[in-house]
C-alpha cells in the first residue's frame, strides 16, 4: 500500500539495492564511494543515497572473506563508521551508529524480501533521526544493550574465533559486529599459528573502531598422557610496525612455521572426515531424511571458506549451506504430501520437516563430522603414540618456556576445560609462574555443573594473588584427599608430585607475588553456533541505568556466575591558564573537590581488578551475545510471507503521519477556542493563531539555526526544516491549549481563586508558565527525550514570565489607544496566547542557539576530518618530494599534476576529493563558513597556506573533470559534476578571502 505506508525514499532505496542484489549491477561502479578520502558530508551524497553507500559497505563486509580482499574490508569499515556516525543524528550518537548498522545487515540479509527490506529501509531512516524511545526500542529488537554515550563500558571477550581459525566471520566483520555489541576489549584466538596478513587487517580494523584487540594463538602440550591447551598473548602491538617487528623475530618464526605443520596435520584429518562422509554419512542423511547430499570437495571447500586450512566448523557449514536448497525441495514436496495424507502420515511428515528443520550445521557437525562418529579416522586432539609434529610433544613447561622466551612480553592463559584441581596446581607449580591467566568461564560449557567444577579454581586463584599461605596449603591438601579417593591408575604419581609442591608451596606463592594471576572469561564465539552464546560480556555496574535495569530482568542463563570489581575512576582537566581575573577564579575553584566540577573538564573510566567465581552463580558479569535458536527456517506451512501481513503504524507514510500529528493536535485546540470563546475572532481562529505561533517559532528556529539572513544561498528555507519535529510540536501544543486556556485559565485560576489579567496579572502568567513548563517536560520524557532537554523546557517558561508581562503591557497600551471600552477583559480573553507566544519567543531564542551549536559542532567534524586528510596528504608529498616546494606546486595545479604522472607518485585524486569535499559542505551544509572561520582562526599560519594550497586543484576544469568520468564518485556523476563546474570560482574567492581574514595569506599567483 504505497500510499498508507512506507516512503518515496525507501522505495527508491529498495530499487537500488535490488539491482545491486539480483540484477547482476557492476558493483565496481559503487566501490570508489568506499574510498577513506571521500567523507559522508562531501561530495558522494550528490551520486548515492547514504542508505545505499551504507548497504553497500556491509555487504562487501558480509560477503568478502579472501585474505587479498583485505583492504577493501578495511576502506568499507572506515566508510561504515563514517556514513554511521555522520547519518547519526540528535542524542545517543553511538548507540544510534549501532543500530543502523545492525539494520543495515538485516536489510542485505532479507535479499528477496521486499516487503521486509521496505520496513527496514523505512526503520533505518527513523532510527538516523527519530526519537530516543524509537532508539530503544530497536536496540532491544536487535537485542542490543544500551552503552554509555561517552563508551566507558566494561564490555570485553577473551575468546572469539574469526574465519581463519574456525569462525565465520572476516577479522573486520568480526570487529563490526564487537563493536555494534558495545564490545571494547577482544581477544581472537587462533590454532597453532598465524599470518602476517591476518593480524595487519585485525589490529587495522580495531583502530578504525577504537577497540582494543589482541590475538592469541591457542597450543597444545602433553600432560599425563593427553593434551592441555594453553592461549598465547603477546602485548604491545598496536599498528604495522609492531605487527612486522613480533614476526621478523626468528623464534617467532620458527613457532609459526611449526604451526603451519600442526594445522596441515590436521587438514589431512579434515580430508579424511570429509571422504568418510562421502562414502557414509551421504548415505544416512538419505536414508533418514529422504536427501541424497552432493559429495563434498575439499578444494571446493577451501575455496569457499576462503582459509587454506579449514577446520570441521567450516566443513559444516559448508555442507549445510549446499544442503538447504535440497532441504526447501524436500520440504516443499513433503507439503504436497501432507494435503492428501491420513492421520498418521501426516504426523509422519510433520516430524520429518521438524528434523529437516532442526538439522542444522551444529547438528552436522555433532551427527557426522565429530571424532566420536569417525573412530576409525585418528583424533587430532589426542596425542599419537609415535610421530606427529614436534609442537605436539612438548610438556606445559618447555611449551611455556618456549612461548615466553619468544615473546617475553606476552600472557599466558591456561583453559581449564577438562581438568580438575590438581592438574591445575601441578601445571602452574611446574611452569614456574609463567602462565598469567586461567579462564575460569566459558559460555561454550556453561552450565550449574560448570559453576561448580569452577569454584575450586577461583579459590587456588585468589589464595595465590591474596599470597594467604593457610588457604594455598588447605587447597592442596585436599587435592590429595581427592587423588586417594579416585583409585586413578597414576594416583600414586599424582600424590607424589603433590606431595612434592606441598612441601615448597612457599614457592608457588613466590611466582605471583609482584604479578597477580588474572581470570579469562570467553565465550569461544565463531558467530555460527546455535547452540551456545554469542559474543560478549558487559559488567553491568558500568552499564547506563536503563541497560542495567533490563540487565537484571535477564534470563538466569545469560547471567554468569562471576563478579567483577568495578572501580570508577573520574579525571579533572584543569582549566588553562591565562590572563584575568576569570582565569584566576576558575584555577582556584578547581582546587576545591566540590566545585571542579563548574570549570573542569570531567572524564570517567572505569576499571576491574579482578573477576572471581560466585558462589551463588549470580556475578555481575552479564552475556551481551544470546543463544540463536532459528533452526533452518523450515516449515510445514510455508515461509512467514510478510507481505501477507499489514504493516505496523510505525511505517505509515511519514507525511501522512505528520499530518495526522498536527490534525490531532488541532481538533482539540479548535474545540477549546470554538466551545469556550464568544468572540468569533478566537473562536474560529483561535487554533489557527496558537498553531501559527508554534509552526513559525520552529520555522525561524531552524532557520536561524542554519545560519539565518547568513544561510548558504544554494539551500532554500525548507531545507532546514525537520518536518516530523515540527508536527510532534504541534501535536502536543494542540493539547496545551484546553489545559492552559480552560482548565488553568479560567477554571482554576479566574473561576476558582479570582486570579485573571485584572486583579493579578503576574500571578496569572506565572502559574500559566509553570503549568505549561511542568506539560513541556512531562511529555519530553513521554517522547525520550533527555531529561536535560525536558529540564531546560520547564526553566524555558520560567524565563517566559517577564516577557509575558510585557506583551500584557504592551497589549494593553495598544488597546487603550484603540479606545476599547475594557481592555482588561480583553486580555484575560488572550491571557493563555500571550503566554503561549512568550513561551515560544524564549524557546525560539534558546532552541535556536542549540540548533547552531549543533550544526557548528558537526560541521567542526567535518572539517576536522578534511584538514586531518589534507595535511596528511601535504606530509606524503613532502617526503615523497624532499627537494621541491610543495606548497608552491600546490599553488600550481597544472605542474603538481604532471610532476605527479611524471614520477608515478599520483596523490592527485585524493588532493582533489578533498577539495571536492570542502567545495560541497561550504556550499550545502548548515553553519558551514562560520565553523571553517573558526578551524581557520585556530591554525597556524603554515596550515591555512596548505589548506588554501590544496584547493587550487578546483582550477583544473579538464582534469577534474575526467576524474568523476573515470568514477570517482560511482556512475551518477552528472549532478556532482555540474555542481563543481557552476560552484567552484565563486567558492575559491570565498575560501582566498576567509584565509586572509583568519591569518593575513594572500593566494600565490598560478603563473
Amino acid at each position: 500500500m504505497p500510499g498508507l505506508y512506507y516512503d518515496k525514499n525507501d522505495y527508491k532505496l529498495l530499487e537500488i539495492l535490488e539491482d545491486l542484489l539480483n540484477r547482476g549491477v557492476d558493483r565496481a561502479q559503487f566501490k570508489t564511494l568506499l574510498e577513506p578520502y571521500l567523507k559522508p558530508h562531501g561530495i558522494k551524497e550528490l551520486a548515492a543515497d547514504r542508505g545505499l553507500r551504507i548497504a553497500y559497505a556491509i555487504m562487501h563486509l558480509l560477503e568478502s572473506l579472501k585474505s587479498d580482499q583485505a583492504s577493501d574490508r578495511t576502506k568499507a569499515l572506515i566508510a561504515l563508521r563514517d556514513e554511521t556516525m555522520t547519518a547519526a543524528r540528535g542524542g545517543m550518537r553511538n548507540n544510534r551508529a549501532r543500530v543502523l548498522l545492525q539494520i543495515g545487515k538485516e536489510l542485505i540479509r532479507a535479499k528477496g524480501d521486499r516487503c521486509r527490506q521496505l520496513a527496514l529501509a523505512h526503520d533505518f531512516r527513523r532510527a538516523a533521526a527519530g526519537k530516543l524511545s524509537f532508539l530503544r526500542e530497536q536496540l532491544r529488537k536487535y537485542h542490543l544493550l544500551e552503552m554509555p554515550e561517552e563508551w566507558t563500558q566494561i564490555a570485553f571477550d577473551d575468546r572469539v574465533h574469526d574465519a581463519n581459525s574456525k569462525g565465520r566471520k572476516s577479522a573486520t566483520h568480526l570487529v563490526m559486529d564487537a563493536w555494534i555489541k558495545g564490545i571494547r576489549y577482544l581477544t581472537v584466538v587462533y590454532y597453532d599459528y598465524m599470518d602476517l596478513a591476518v593480524a595487519r587487517e585485525l589490529f587495522a580494523s580495531a583502530a578504525i573502531l577504537g577497540i582494543k584487540v589482541r590475538i592469541g594463538i591457542e597450543y597444545r602440550a602433553l600432560h599425563r598422557g593427553r593434551f592441555v591447551k594453553f592461549v598465547w598473548n603477546p602485548i604491545g602491538l598496536h599498528d604495522d610496525s609492531d605487527i612486522d617487528g613480533f614476526f621478523r623475530v626468528d623464534r617467532v618464526s620458527e613457532l609459526m612455521a611449526e604451526g603451519r605443520e600442526v594445522q596441515a596435520a590436521r587438514s589431512e584429518y579434515v580430508r579424511a572426515v570429509i571422504e568418510a562422509f562421502n562414502e557414509r554419512h551421504r548415505q544416512s542423511i538419505q536414508k533418514e531424511f529422504g536427501v541424497l547430499l552432493p559429495a563434498v570437495s575439499y578444494d571446493e571447500l577451501v575455496e569457499a571458506s576462503g582459509v587454506p586450512h579449514p577446520s570441521l566448523m567450516h566443513l559444516g557449514s559448508y555442507i549445510h549451506q549446499t544442503a538447504m536448497p535440497l532441504f526447501e525441495e524436500r520440504t516443499a514436496l513433503l507439503r504436497e504430501e501432507y494435503e492428501d495424507a491420513d492421520y498418521d502420515a501426516k504426523a509422519a511428515i510433520a516430524v520429518q520437516v521438524e528434523s529437516l528443520d532442526a538439522l542444522d550445521a551444529d547438528t552436522i557437525i555433532v551427527r557426522y563430522l565429530s571424532p566420536e562418529e569417525n573412530r576409525n579416522i585418528p583424533d587430532p586432539d589426542k596425542p599419537m603414540a609415535e610421530g606427529g609434529p614436534t609442537l605436539l610433544t612438548l610438556s606445559p613447561d618447555a611449551m611455556t618456556a618456549r612461548l615466553r622466551g619468544a615473546a617475553h612480553s606476552s600472557h599466558l592463559t591456561l583453559i581449564l576445560s577438562d581438568l580438575e584441581l590438581e592438574d591445575a596446581l601441578e601445571i602452574l607449580y611446574d611452569c614456574r609462574g609463567r602462565v598469567t591467566h586461567l579462564e575460569v568461564c566459558n559460555t561454550k560449557r556453561l552450565d550449574p555443573m560448570q559453576t561448580w567444577r569452577r569454584k575450586p579454581f577461583s579459590q587456588l586463584q585468589q589464595a595465590v594473588n591474596e599470597q594467604n599461605a593457610v588457604k594455598l596449603k588447605r587447597l592442596i591438601r585436599g587435592c590429595m584427599d581427592s587423588v586417594r579417593e579416585s583409585g586413578a591408575p597414576d594416583a600414586e604419581d599424582r600424590l607424589k608430585v603433590l606431595d612434592a609442591i606441598l612441601a615448597r608451596f612457599h614457592v608457588l606463592l613466590e611466582y605471583y607475588k609482584r604479578v597477580p594471576l588474572m581470570a579469562s572469561i570467553g565465550s569461544g564465539s565463531t558467530g555460527r553456533s546455535t547452540r551456545t552464546h554469542g559474543m560478549g560480556f558487559a559488567v553491568a555496574d558500568t552499564l547506563p541505568l536503563r541497560a542495567q535495569r533490563e540487565a537484571a530482568r535477564m534470563s538466569p542463563s545469560d547471567r554468569l556466575p562471576v563478579e567483577g570489581r568495578a572501580v570508577k575512576s573520574n579525571e579533572y582537566v584543569m582549566p588553562r591558564p591565562g590572563r584575568g581575573m576569570w582565569h584566576g577564579l576558575a584555577r582556584m575553584i578547581a582546587q576545591v573537590p566540590v566545585l571542579r566540577r563548574l570549570v573542569c573538564e570531567t572524564r570517567s573510566s572505569w576499571h576491574v581488578g579482578e573477576y572471581s567465581v560466585t558462589a551463588e552463580g549470580d556475578g555481575n558479569v552479564i552475556a551481551l551475545g544470546g543463544i540463536s535458536r532459528e533452526g533452518n527456517g523450515l516449515d510445514l506451512f510455508g515461509p512467514v510471507d510478510h507481505c501477507a501481513r499489514r504493516p505496523s503504524p510505525g511505517h505509515l507514510n511519514t507525511a501522512l503521519k505528520n499530518w495526522l500529528k498536527v490534525l490531532a493536535g488541532f481538533v482539540p485546540a479548535f474545540l477549546t477556542f470554538y466551545l469556550t470563546k464568544d468572540w468569533w475572532v478566537l473562536a474560529y481562529l483561535g487554533g489557527l493563531i496558537w498553531f501559527s505561533i508554534t509552526g513559525l517559532r520552529n520555522v525561524i528556529q531552524s532557520v536561524l539555526g542554519g545560519g539565518g539572513f547568513r544561510r548558504s544561498p544554494y539551500l532554500a528555507w525548507n531545507d532546514y526544516m525537520d518536518w516530523e519535529r515540527i508536527s510532534e510540536s504541534l501535536l502536543y501544543t494542540g493539547f496545551s491549549v484546553p489545559l492552559l486556556d480552560w482548565l488553568c485559565k479560567s477554571v482554576v485560576l479566574d473561576a476558582g481563586f479570582g486570579i485573571n489579567t485584572t486583579t493579578n496579572p503576574l500571578m496569572l502568567y506565572t502559574i500559566m508558565a509553570l503549568t505549561n513548563g511542568v506539560y513541556i517536560s512531562s511529555h519530553n520524557i513521554v517522547r525520550g527525550l533527555p531529561r536535560e532537554a525536558a529540564a531546560a523546557n520547564f526553566f524555558r517558561s520560567v524565563l517566559s514570565i517577564p516577557i509575558a508581562m510585557i506583551f500584557n503591557w504592551g497589549v494593553e497600551g495598544i488597546l487603550v489607544l484603540a479606545g476599547s471600552a475594557d481592555p482588561m477583559a480583553v486580555l484575560q480573553l488572550w491571557a493563555a496566547v500571550i503566554s503561549k507566544l512568550a513561551s515560544d519567543c524564549v524557546a525560539g531564542v534558546i532552541e535556536g542557539l542549540a540548533d547552531r551549536r549543533r550544526n557548528i559542532a558537526l560541521r567542526r567534524w567535518d572539517y576536522a576530518e578534511k584538514t586531518r586528510q589534507v595535511l596528511e596528504i601535504f606530509s606524503r608529498l613532502e617526503i615523497a618530494f624532499p627537494t621541491r616546494d610543495m606548497l608552491k606546486i600546490l599553488n600550481r595545479p597544472e605542474e603538481f599534476i604532471r610532476m605527479s604522472e611524471e614520477s608515478g607518485i599520483n596523490h592527485v585524486p585524493e588532493v582533489a576529493a578533498n577539495a571536492l569535499d570542502m567545495l560541497y559542505i561550504m556550499a550545502y551544509k548548515p553553519r558551514a563558513r562560520e565553523a571553517l572561520r573558526k578551524a581557520m582562526e585556530a591554525m597556524s599560519p603554515d596550515e591555512v597556506a596548505v589548506i588554501l594550497a590544496s584547493q587550487q586543484i578546483l582550477r583544473e576544469e579538464q582534469w577534474v573533470s575526467r576524474l568523476f568520468v573515470d568514477g570517482l564518485v560511482g556512475r551518477n556523476f552528472s549532478k556532482a559534476l555540474s555542481f563543481y563546474l557552476t560552484r567552484y570560482p565563486a567558492y575559491l574567492a570565498d575560501i582566498e578571502r576567509m584565509a586572509t581574514l583568519a591569518v593575513g595569506i594572500e593566494p600565490e599567483d598560478e603563473a
